[in-house]
């Protein structure tokens, strides 16, 4: 694990950060994760939390283009949540051929320039599946000291809480994770 600064971060290249796993704040709790579809990294973060394979990863975005770009539709629904709640601690899950796939924009400005400066990234909270969070860079350090490969040491108040994820297919709202944030308001 290499402790380093935001600023130290963002000056490495997306071949860095190739089969990597970042740690680093959110608005919310701490997350670990890996650039969009680096499968290396993303089996990394599964075998560190002990994680259902069939339980996908969230990815992190800082502008809707980054979804749009993938190909994937935004219905009425899905917009109207985005632009009321985005950035903040709102996950949605959209239909996508047959499949779903997991976004949030996060409030916070470290989250948000790993996403600018490197695109999608593969997210999760920091823990064991089925644990508590951990929300400490000690509590961090002592559990996945070998897991992590860069531990973004940057302070940052966050919420503890984790966020809301509703799921968006066919113009139909479904909480899955009641968290901060409650849609339905």
């Amino acid at each position: 694990m290499e402790k380093i600064s935001l600023k130290d971060l963002l000056k490495l290249s997306k071949d860095d950060l190739q089969g990597k796993i970042i740690c680093f704040p959110t608005d919310t709790v701490y997350g670990v994760g890996a650039l969009y579809n680096d499968e290396v990294a993303i089996k990394k973060i599964y075998a560190m939390k002990k994680r259902d394979v069939g339980k996908p990863l969230v990815n992190l975005c800082s502008s809707i283009d980054q979804i749009t770009d993938l190909g994937i539709v935004i219905d009425a629904q899905a917009q109207s949540l985005m632009n009321k709640h985005w950035p903040g601690a709102l996950t949605i899950v959209l239909c996508h051929q047959e499949k779903t796939i997991a976004f949030r924009m996060p409030d916070s400005p470290i989250a948000r320039a790993l996403v600018d400066r490197f695109s999608l990234l593969a997210t999760t909270s920091v823990n064991e599946s089925k644990q508590a969070e951990l929300n400490s860079l000690r509590e961090i350090e002592n559990q996945f000291f070998n897991d992590i490969d860069y531990l973004v040491t940057d302070a940052m108040s966050f919420s503890q809480i984790p966020s809301t994820v509703v799921k968006v297919c066919a113009g139909k709202i479904s909480v899955l994770r009641q968290g901060q944030i409650d849609v339905f308001k």
